[in-house]
């Protein structure tokens, strides 16, 4: 898949289901070039800061975004002549919503928050850390996502987290999974005496083969870890525990899951769109597919489950999985608060972990498909075929 359809694909698959509500301001990091800290294509890295109000203002939110990865080095000069490549093109401001809106009506416990959103432009999720440049039909292509990652939280200490009262690191899709392979760093950088707790969403990408055997998605990361060098830009408890030749899998959720120290909340869907299309390559939208193509989905949910086994079983840590074709659930509407497993929506179970209460449930497990009747809000139920 190209750079420019997974761009495409990625922002057609999101925009139906955001309803954005907070505007944030672009802060461009033009000196962290200095350090070395750039996309694809040598700008510099930028991200967008929505103040918050009232008590709750010196509580963070830092998301990062997704956008999927480039799987090769032509996909990457590719992915660097596009936004997800380059801060050329960024807009002075932007929108959020879901877990990031500042309307309490859609986001009652958070939607006083500071809201950093930090622009996704390495392909690697925030993990390359390739000294030199490599050169791609006569242009310069730099992977240096872990140093953006480094310059981002170097300024956002500088102009305010340094003391605030609480920080949560979030994402989603290929941000969700930055959130598991950098949410220890973040934990590192932030003072001791503040809280801090992560929120990925959409990036428990499962290692499983497709619908022939085949285990390509394990392949792809493979290939992206080594090429962009990510070895010193993820989960550093993960790479110690795993022998050199398996250090790849430290590239991905299920994996780093066991690894990470700071407290943690699962947002996945059981059925995620992105996985059934990418991994799963099924091939057809349920219920519109054929008997084998359905077997083939109905089998995923227990192969996506068993993955996730570490975050079930972990003791403390939240979880919300549903049953819902949806990629991404935590930018808006209906999916961070109108989804429903146990009588709660993802809002709520967040809400119930993060603050301790007692009175709702912290880590729920949906049934399978077709069950979950609060899915039919879903404007995303027919959209991820051939994504």
């Amino acid at each position: 898949m190209s750079t420019v359809f997974a761009a495409l694909a990625y922002l057609l698959f999101l925009l139906p289901s955001i309803n954005a509500a907070r505007v944030g301001n672009l802060v461009l990091l033009r000196n962290a070039t200095a350090t070395g800290a750039v996309c694809l294509d040598g700008t510099p890295p930028a991200f967008y800061l929505g103040n918050g109000t009232g008590s709750d203002a010196n509580k963070w939110i830092v998301h990062l975004e997704g956008g999927g990865w480039c799987y090769d080095e032509s996909d990457c000069y590719g992915r660097s002549k596009t936004h997800l490549g380059s801060s050329a093109s960024y807009t002075p401001t932007a929108e959020f919503g879901g877990f990031l809106d500042s309307d309490p009506k859609v986001n009652p416990k958070f939607s006083n928050w500071t809201v950093v959103y930090v622009k996704y432009c390495d392909g690697a999720s925030f993990s390359g850390n390739k000294a030199e440049p490599i050169t791609v039909e006569g242009k310069r292509i730099y992977f240096r996502g872990h140093l953006v990652l480094v310059a981002v939280v170097d300024y956002l200490l500088a102009i305010g987290l340094q003391d605030a009262s609480a920080a949560i690191l979030t994402g989603c899709s290929a941000g969700g999974l930055s959130t598991y392979l950098h949410l220890d760093y973040f934990r590192s950088r932030v003072p001791s005496q503040i809280p801090v707790h992560g929120l990925p969403d959409a990036g428990y990408f499962t290692d499983a083969p497709n619908t022939e055997g085949q285990m390509e998605i394990r392949a792809k990361y493979q290939y992206v870890y080594h090429m962009q060098n990510c070895s010193g830009g993820v989960n550093a408890a993960c790479m110690d525990s795993t022998p050199a030749m398996d250090q790849w899998q430290c590239f991905m959720a299920q994996y780093t899951y066991p690894h990470i120290k700071t407290p943690i909340f699962v947002l996945n869907s059981e059925y995620d769109t992105w996985q059934l299309g990418n991994i799963l390559e099924l091939g057809c939208t349920p219920p519109h597919c054929n008997a084998t193509q359905m077997k083939d989905f109905m089998m995923w949910r227990a192969t996506f489950l068993k993955a996730l086994q570490p975050a079930i079983a972990a003791p403390g840590n939240g979880l919300f999985t549903d049953s819902c074709l949806v990629h991404c659930q935590s930018l808006g509407a209906p999916s961070w608060n109108g989804f429903l497993v146990g009588g709660q929506t993802a809002h709520d179970t967040f809400a119930d972990w993060y603050f301790q209460d007692s009175s709702g449930k912290s880590k729920l497990v949906d049934g399978p498909y077709p069950e979950n009747q609060s899915c039919k809000g879903s404007i995303l139920l027919d959209t991820y075929a051939d994504f």
